[in-house]
């Protein structure tokens, strides 16, 4: 009898064994590659989270997304493609649960802005080169006052002529 009792002990441990391996792999399973792919088109509904379907939300064992993902693994496994699988889902849980790929001009965001700043570069360079310069004395090279045309300035500008004399 306890010869009986050894080998029922060691099929029961193995049938334990065998179980938590098949349940690994249908883990790893669920995991892949190609679920991810379908799983990452999906919103969680949750409730908790605004993630797709590969939301690690309790070590990915979320209430919704970890059966969603087991469903779109048997889905693909019976032959149906991505559309297929999305379709299914989007019928079961109405248009919401859709996630569509990321819009791609973002690319054109950084290159824009460097144009615009260009742009916004040359436009002032191109103000600043309009305005004149102060007129230039044909003999000496150096800056010329303004004419003045107003007698009460017209003393301070002889004052300021003798004061640059003096300085020469």
């Amino acid at each position: 009898m306890p010869l009986l009792k050894s080998n029922s002990v060691k099929r029961v441990l193995l049938g334990l064994a065998l179980a938590v391996v098949t349940l690994a792999q249908t883990a790893s399973q669920i995991e892949s590659d190609e679920v991810k792919r379908v799983a990452s088109h999906l919103t969680c509904q949750c409730g908790a989270c605004k993630d797709n379907l590969n939301c690690m939300m309790s070590a990915g064992q979320c209430h919704f997304c970890k059966p969603a993902r087991t469903k779109i693994y048997k889905m693909q496994t019976a032959g149906l493609d991505d559309k297929q699988v999305i379709d299914s889902f989007i019928r079961e849980y109405g248009p919401a649960i859709f996630r569509p790929d990321p819009n791609n001009s973002f690319w054109i965001v950084p290159y824009a802005s460097l144009a615009a700043g260009v742009g916004l570069i040359w436009m002032v360079l191109k103000r600043m080169m309009r305005k004149p310069l102060a007129p230039v004395a044909a003999a000496t090279g150096e800056p010329a006052l303004p004419e003045i045309d107003d007698p009460a300035l017209a003393k301070y500008r002889e004052t300021i002529e003798r004061d640059l004399a003096k300085l020469e």
